[in-house]
C-alpha cells in the first residue's frame, strides 16, 4: 500500500468493551477522527448479562439511563454466607436506591448495552469497525526509537494514527505484544485471571417480582460465599433482570486447576445449594458463557503509555477484586482518560511517550487507581486465606443455627455446646491472624 492509499486518521481504538468505546466517545465528541475496531460482531456480542456502574457514563452522557438499555436498577443488596443447608443473609437498601441517580448501579444485558454504547459513539462521529480482528500494531523507528503508527487487521489492512487506545480485554493479545515491541515495564507482579462463568435464566417477570420482593423496575445484586465454593478462591453472584436472571461465578483459574475442578462442577455445585435452587427453579437456561477477568489488582499494573500508544481497562488490568467487583467504571474512567489524553496531545502535535504521559497522571489521580491502591493486598489475602471464603463462613452459619435452635435444655448449656462446636477443627491462630488480614477486602 503507497502512502498516498493510506487511511489515516486522528486516532484508533482496538476493542469496543466500554473502555474502548469510552475513549472513542470522548475523542469523537472532540472532533478527532476515530475508528474503533471491534473483533465482536458487535459491540457487546461477546458479552452476555451483568452490572454496569454508571458513575462515568454519567458525566458523558447526562441520565444516560434515561435512554439506555437499562434492564434494572439495583434497590438492594445482599451478601449470602452458604453452609450445608445454611444461610446467613446480610441485605441492606434504601429509598433513595430507587430513585435517580439509582445508586450508579444497574443490571444490563451487555450485548443491547454495549449496542447502545457503540451507537452513542457513532453519533459522536467515530467510525466502527465491526467483526474486524486487529492483530498487531505498525511500527515506525527512528534513531532507534519504536513509535507506533497504526494498527494492521485480519486480511493485512493497515489503518494509521497519530494515538492509539488499546482495550483489548483481559486476553489483551495485542496489548502484549505492545509492551514487549516498546519494552512498557509489567507490574510488581505477573497478572494473575479468574474465570467468570455466568448462566441467563429466564423466569416470568412477576415470579422474580415476587421471589426477590420487588417492585417496578427495582432489581437485586447478591453475592454468596461459602461452601459451594470450598477449596477454590471465588464466589457466586446473582443479578434480578426484568424476564431473567444473571447467576454466575468468579474464581481464580489457579485455584481451580490445584483443586482439580472445573468450571462447570463449580457451577452446578453452587445451583444445587437449597437456597439458590429455589430462586432459580423453574427457570429456562437461555445463554451460558465464559469469560477471563484480570485480577491481579493495584501491583500488576505496569507502564500505560508508550510511544503513540495508551492501554486501558481490563487490557490494563483495572479490575477490583474486592468485595465490591467494579469492572465496567474502572474501564470507562480509564478510556475516557485516554480519551482526554489523546484530545490534549493533538493540540501540542506530540504522541511521544512524553506528552502521552499525562494520561498516566490522569489515571493516578482519578478513582479507579486510587481504589485498587486501597485494595491492593486482596490478591495476596484471598491466597494467603482461603479459610476466609470457605471454613469461616461454614462455622458462623452452623454457630448462629445452634444458637437459635430451639431445644428442651437451657440457653446456657445450648450456647456453650454452639460455641464448642464452633471451635472444633478450627485453627485458632490463624483464624485471628486471617480476621486481621480480612480488613484489606472492604
Amino acid at each position: 500500500m503507497g502512502d498516498s492509499e493510506k487511511v489515516k486518521v486522528d486516532a484508533i481504538v482496538v476493542g469496543g468493551g466500554p473502555a474502548g468505546l469510552s475513549a472513542a466517545f470522548t475523542m469523537a465528541s472532540a472532533g478527532l477522527e476515530t475508528i474503533v475496531i471491534e473483533r465482536g460482531e458487535y459491540a457487546g456480542a461477546k458479552n452476555v448479562g451483568g452490572l454496569v456502574y454508571g458513575t462515568v457514563l454519567n458525566r458523558m452522557i447526562p441520565n444516560f439511563f434515561e435512554k439506555a438499555p437499562i434492564e434494572r436498577s439495583v434497590a438492594r443488596r445482599e451478601l449470602i454466607f452458604l453452609g450445608e443447608g445454611e444461610h446467613i443473609r446480610l441485605a441492606f437498601g434504601a429509598d433513595e436506591w430507587s430513585r435517580p441517580p439509582f445508586n450508579n448501579t444497574f443490571i444490563v444485558h451487555r450485548s443491547q448495552f454495549d449496542r447502545w454504547f457503540s451507537k452513542q459513539v457513532e453519533e459522536a462521529g467515530a467510525s466502527l469497525l465491526e467483526g474486524t480482528v486487529a492483530e498487531a500494531l505498525i511500527y515506525e523507528e527512528s534513531s532507534g526509537q519504536k513509535r507506533a503508527v497504526g494498527v494492521r487487521v485480519r486480511g493485512d489492512e493497515a489503518f494509521y494514527a497519530d494515538a492509539i487506545v488499546l482495550a483489548d480485554g483481559a486476553n489483551a493479545l495485542v496489548s502484549e505484544q505492545t509492551r514487549k515491541d516498546l519494552n512498557l515495564k509489567g507490574g510488581r507482579v505477573a497478572q494473575e485471571y479468574a474465570v467468570g462463568v455466568k448462566e441467563i435464566i429466564a423466569l416470568p417477570r412477576g415470579r422474580i417480582e415476587d421471589r426477590f420482593n420487588l417492585a417496578g423496575n427495582e432489581g437485586a445484586a447478591l453475592d454468596f460465599f461459602g461452601v459451594p465454593f470450598e477449596g477454590i478462591i471465588g464466589g457466586g453472584f446473582l443479578y434480578t433482570a426484568r424476564e431473567t436472571i444473571h447467576l454466575g461465578f468468579a474464581a481464580r483459574i489457579e485455584s481451580l486447576k490445584h483443586a482439580r475442578i472445573s468450571p462447570h462442577e463449580v457451577m452446578e455445585r453452587f445451583k444445587a445449594h437449597p437456597i439458590v435452587r429455589k430462586y432459580i427453579e423453574g427457570g429456562e437456561l437461555q445463554e451460558y458463557s465464559a469469560h477471563m477477568i484480570p485480577e491481579g489488582g493495584f501491583n500488576a499494573i505496569g507502564d500505560l503509555a508508550g510511544e503513540g500508544v495508551m492501554i486501558a481497562g481490563d487490557a490494563a488490568g483495572f479490575v477490583n477484586m474486592s468485595l465490591y467487583k467494579e469492572g465496567t467504571n474502572h474501564a470507562m474512567e480509564t478510556g475516557r482518560s485516554a480519551g482526554e489524553t489523546a484530545i490534549e496531545a493533538r493540540k501540542k502535535g506530540d504522541f511521544s511517550r512524553a506528552g502521552l504521559s499525562a494520561y498516566e497522571q490522569r489515571v493516578r489521580q482519578g478513582v479507579a487507581y486510587q481504589d485498587l491502591k486501597r485494595y491492593r493486598k486482596v490478591p495476596e489475602v484471598l491466597e494467603a486465606c482461603p479459610n476466609l471464603l470457605s471454613l469461616y463462613p461454614k462455622k458462623v452459619n452452623r454457630m448462629l443455627i445452634d444458637f437459635f435452635t430451639v431445644a428442651s435444655e437451657p440457653k446456657k448449656v445450648q450456647q456453650k455446646k454452639a460455641i464448642r462446636t464452633f471451635l472444633r477443627g478450627l485453627p485458632k491462630f490463624r483464624f485471628v491472624r486471617d480476621l486481621i488480614r480480612a480488613r484489606h477486602l472492604a
